[in-house]
């Protein structure tokens, strides 16, 4: 008898940490909750900002040894920051191009050097668009919108050349639920421009974390790297001794 996919990450899901997995769930609970029945409440903020940290702990105790992984979360972190504390929506998008581009990095195998190569070709590129009077936003937009698909692509290309393989389903789920997040976003940016029409803005809004949260998460568990093993450490330590 042949054992059903969603019977297998179940069983690949009993893995992690469960301490870790009830602080997921618990988080999103909350912020959702909060969202649901106090939409102006500051902690529901103060809430995903913590969430979103803590992806970056997880990540460093699991893959200490995938350093890109860890920095493109840490430029994921320091959007949010920007975006959630600050009125430089611009800069906060610009840090995202970074962070795409890190995972990019990881998914394609691509040298750590090719991060100077696209910082100068992403200068260049906003460059020329600002020239020819294309609107900043829209310059640094069309970059993080075109990296997204590339590392969806990526993850898809991944999933189905190691399809038993957690990770890959993480990688694959998490940029999935991405684009989700960030169609809702679009949705919203064009809402408040006037293009939409502005009754979608509280749907949109909430729906934007309902997706970017667990996709956060998923990346975290989405490493090409084995993860680390204090426990074998320490056991291999002692057989020695």
């Amino acid at each position: 008898m042949r054992v059903p996919t969603w019977w297998k990450d179940y069983q690949r899901l009993s893995y992690i940490d469960p301490h870790w997995l009830i602080i997921w769930i618990a988080i999103y609970i909350c912020f959702l909750s909060l969202d649901i029945f106090f939409p102006n409440f500051w902690g529901s903020a103060l809430i995903k900002y913590v969430g979103i940290f803590l992806c970056i702990v997880y990540a460093n105790q699991k893959y200490r040894d995938d350093y890109t992984l860890q920095l493109a979360l840490l430029f994921t972190f320091l959007a949010d920051t920007i975006l959630v504390w600050t009125p430089f929506a611009l800069a906060g998008v610009y840090v995202f191009c970074f962070a795409q581009f890190m995972h990019l990095i990881r998914l394609t195998k691509l040298p750590q050097v090719s991060l100077g190569i696209y910082t100068g070709a992403f200068s260049f590129f906003f460059a020329i668009a600002i020239a020819n009077g294309l609107e900043p936003i829209y310059a640094i937009a069309t970059v993080y919108a075109l990296e997204l698909l590339c590392n969806f692509v990526m993850s898809i290309n991944n999933w189905r050349a190691n399809s038993k393989h957690f990770r890959t389903r993480c990688a694959f789920y998490g940029f999935m639920a991405f684009l989700c997040c960030d169609f809702c976003v679009a949705l919203r940016f064009l809402a408040l421009n006037g293009s939409l029409s502005p009754q979608i803005l509280p749907t949109v809004s909430f729906l934007v974390w309902v997706f970017y949260y667990p996709s956060q998460v998923l990346v975290a568990n989405s490493s090409t790297m084995e993860p680390s093993s204090p426990r074998r450490k320490v056991a291999k330590s002692k057989a020695t001794n």
